[in-house]
């Protein structure tokens, strides 16, 4: 009797566990990495149908004539408003030219 109601029980656990892992948002929802590595997210569209958008980079090394690490670049993130009325900009390069969407 107690196994059937462990076993039960474990079942019914498991069951819960991947309802919630198949139901569950993906964790770069609203969020896009372009070609270059550069991970853009965008934030909620205000009622005037701006939104903020943030852009963050890892950093990554660089490297020196025969291959060796010459450097690292510093990892980089900033946010700006984003208004889809105006000319998107020319940069950052790679930008999505439209709203992410979770």
């Amino acid at each position: 009797m107690l196994r059937t109601m462990m076993r039960v029980g474990a079942a019914a656990m498991m069951l819960l566990s991947t309802i919630g892992v198949i139901t569950a948002a993906p964790a770069s929802a609203g969020c896009e990495t372009n070609f270059l590595g550069a991970q853009y997210c965008d934030g909620p569209p205000r009622p005037d149908g701006t939104w903020d958008r943030c852009v963050s980079v890892a950093a990554t090394p660089f490297y020196g004539q025969y291959g060796q690490i010459a450097g690292i670049n510093p990892a980089y993130g900033k946010c700006w408003p984003v208004n889809p009325a105006e000319p998107w900009p020319a940069t950052p390069i790679g930008q999505p030219q439209y709203h992410i969407y979770p």
